[in-house]
């Protein structure tokens, strides 16, 4: 029931409190929707402004190094850490090393100075500037071996090599007389270097010392019991090609021990000396052509110079200065011929995997710090070391096939 007022003036006070409150109830809600609002601060934004969106930086994914664009690089100083004492022990541990078998060019060996002297090549590492490469896994390495064994022929600079993964990966091999080594071709007179893990019966990396890789009397490649023939100075030229068929891996090199002689021509002249080796290569690769099966593999590692009054030298030059022959630099300023002659020699193969180059010249021809014997051997490097480094391309070259 609705109540209506009796008086007039009642009514209007109803009326009057009715209108008031229909405005405050409009004031309260639809004022808001009426009101302009404060600018937000996307409205002060130009035209120019509201186009510009920020651009992310590119991600730069480098492609895999070859051994031609690993060499474009330079070395960093990163110095590592060695526990006190320095000793040998320690530094051994520092640089990934598990061989304390007498070696000449184990400079930490020597205590001293020169132990100190070798911390200081150790402090640096090679970075290429454009490429990228797969870091060192020596387990992985070692399991590989294990099925696909290497074999490295050439000089003591060879040997430096061999050396070097020995000891890198001394803990998977740490057996150097394997009880069924065959690799002497069985004559007792050739030496075979030889790393095997204890539960294997023959080795999974080799090295057998051949210091022209040929005979250089009549440029043939000679058997187990053949005579090594002439040499132009100490070393040895053992035979070697008998032993290719246990290893899927090969790294040859020549070329410190050529030397201008009257076996090459009436002049003893550099000519006549590069004359000989690209004809002695040449039936050295010939042979490999024939002998070697698809599934192995053969790198013709480059030869890097030496460095004259090494003892100067004290860190990494990225411009160093090469040899040009004078006297004390031997024939290090042909050692890029030779490189050259190999790349010639190689360019002729067509689209055949089994041939490469393992190019460490450039990184290692920056390490006139790096010798071995300062001033009385400047050629032969210390290890650990710079061929530490020939290893990591090596190891590089091997796997990255199982990375793409």
């Amino acid at each position: 029931m609705v109540v209506v007022p009796k008086d007039k003036k009642s009514l209007r006070y109803i009326y009057i409190a009715t209108v008031f409150g229909c405005f405050v109830l409009w004031i309260t809600v639809y004022t808001p929707a009426l009101r302009p609002s404060l600018p937000l601060e996307d409205d002060y934004m130009t035209s120019s402004e509201e186009e510009y969106i920020p651009a992310l930086e590119p991600k730069v994914i480098k492609s895999l190094c070859t051994p031609k664009t690993f060499n474009q690089g330079q070395w960093i100083y990163d110095p590592i850490e060695i526990e006190s004492p320095l000793n040998q022990t320690q530094f051994a541990k520092a640089a990934g090393y598990h061989c304390m078998k007498k070696f000449a060019h184990r400079c930490f060996r020597k205590g001293g100075n020169e132990a100190l002297r070798a911390k200081k090549i150790m402090d640096y590492r090679w970075q290429p500037d454009a490429c990228s490469f797969l870091e060192m896994n020596v387990e992985q390495l070692a399991d590989h071996f294990l099925q696909h064994p290497i074999l490295f022929v050439g000089d003591s600079i060879t040997q430096l090599q061999f050396e070097s993964l020995g000891c890198l990966l001394g803990n998977q091999f740490p057996n150097r007389h394997p009880p069924k080594s065959t690799l002497n071709g069985g004559n007792s007179k050739i030496k075979v270097n030889e790393l095997a893990a204890s539960d294997r019966d023959t080795s999974s990396i080799a090295y057998i010392r051949s210091d022209y890789l040929i005979r250089l009397d009549d440029y043939k490649m000679i058997s187990p019991f053949e005579e090594a023939g002439s040499q132009l100075g100490n070393g040895e030229n053992y035979p070697w090609v008998h032993a290719l068929d246990k290893f899927d891996y090969i790294v040859i090199n020549t070329g410190p021990h050529w030397h201008p002689n009257l076996q090459w021509g009436p002049n003893q002249s550099e000519e006549e000396l590069l004359a000989a080796f690209k004809h002695a290569m040449s039936v050295v690769l010939d042979f490999l052509k024939g002998k070697v099966k698809s599934h192995q593999k053969v790198w013709i590692r480059s030869t890097p110079y030496g460095h004259a009054t090494c003892s100067q030298f004290k860190e990494p030059q990225a411009n160093p200065l090469a040899p040009t022959g004078k006297t004390g630099e031997y024939e290090w300023h042909l050692f890029k011929a030779f490189d050259d002659i190999w790349e010639d020699l190689l360019s002729g193969l067509v689209k055949d995997e089994r041939f490469n180059m393992l190019d460490i010249s450039t990184l290692s021809n920056q390490r006139g710090d790096a010798h071995s014997k300062p001033d009385a051997d400047c050629l032969h490097t210390c290890i650990p070391g710079p061929v530490d480094t020939w290893n990591k391309l090596l190891y590089h070259e091997i796997m990255k096939k199982f990375s793409i």
